[in-house]
């Protein structure tokens, strides 16, 4: 095989696998929360790459993406252009990131749901909260109910 078309092959399987790379999730928690944790483990399990960003206070990235103080939760994340507060499921932020909706900034899982990932126990169902959408403008409309 020609030197160039080894480069051509070894350039088209790089790109392949950066079409089907997860984007990286940039994570803003406190240093001594342990259930965002393992929410981040979850995302990781699940083919995320996970910063963490510990902090004290992150609200100037809550204030960017006009998500309403009734949604906050004790962690927030930015991933694909979009803000997710709390523990939200794996399974709403891939469809809000192949969905890729213009009139969304972002989702949340309002305060901390005891049946959430990261609350929940391992293998236990996801139940008894809601995932809801917001807009920079703050309009909020229900995304997903547990």
């Amino acid at each position: 095989m020609s030197k160039k078309l080894r480069l051509i092959a070894l350039s088209s399987l790089i790109l392949s696998f950066n079409v089907f790379a997860k984007p990286v999730i940039e994570l803003y928690k406190s240093p001594t929360c342990g259930c965002c944790k393992e929410w981040a483990a979850i995302m990781e399990k699940k083919g995320y790459e996970v910063n963490v960003n510990h902090a004290r206070d992150w609200s100037d990235v809550k204030q960017e993406f006009g998500m309403p103080n009734q949604l906050m939760s004790c962690h927030t994340a930015v991933i694909g252009g979009y803000m997710i507060e709390g523990h939200v499921p794996e399974s709403d932020i891939k469809r809000l990131l192949e969905e890729r909706l213009e009139n969304i900034s972002g989702i949340a899982a309002p305060g901390m749901p005891q049946h959430s990932p990261g609350m929940a126990r391992p293998g236990q169902e996801y139940k008894g909260f809601n995932v809801v959408s917001f807009d920079k403008t703050g309009h909020m409309k229900l995304y997903n109910k547990y």
